[in-house]
């Protein structure tokens, strides 16, 4: 499925998927106004400069979990390290739905990640 912007993507998921990654979404916007987002990969993205080749967080909705992904996979590491009860896929975390504790250390760590890069 293609689309064109992020409302769309949101619009496409039952509302349990839909209101974590809003939560996301909402949360990106708040911490990163100055990074416009994009749909890349069929998935909300930030890129950081013109290219996604400079530093990218992003995120998409799955059956059971929702991933946040990440170009630098020192991040990931770090969250493995952090995390080591949580499932992970190449250069993403993969956080149930319902899991309100996961997603605030990854939040934080998306925080830490993009300010060492902007």
């Amino acid at each position: 499925m293609s689309f064109s912007t992020i409302d769309e993507y949101i619009n496409t998921l039952d509302m349990n998927k839909k209101s974590y990654i809003n939560e996301f979404v909402v949360f990106m916007k708040t911490s990163f106004p100055k990074i416009t987002p994009e749909i890349c990969y069929s998935m909300p993205m930030w890129c950081v400069g013109a290219k996604m080749y400079n530093g990218y967080v992003a995120v998409s909705a799955a059956d059971k979990h929702y991933s946040v992904h990440f170009l630098d996979e020192s991040y990931i590491i770090k969250l493995k390290e952090m995390l080591p009860n949580c499932s992970f896929g190449k250069r993403c975390i993969n956080i149930k739905y319902g899991d309100d504790q996961t997603i605030a250390v990854v939040m934080q760590v998306v925080n830490e990640y993009l300010s060492s890069i902007l």
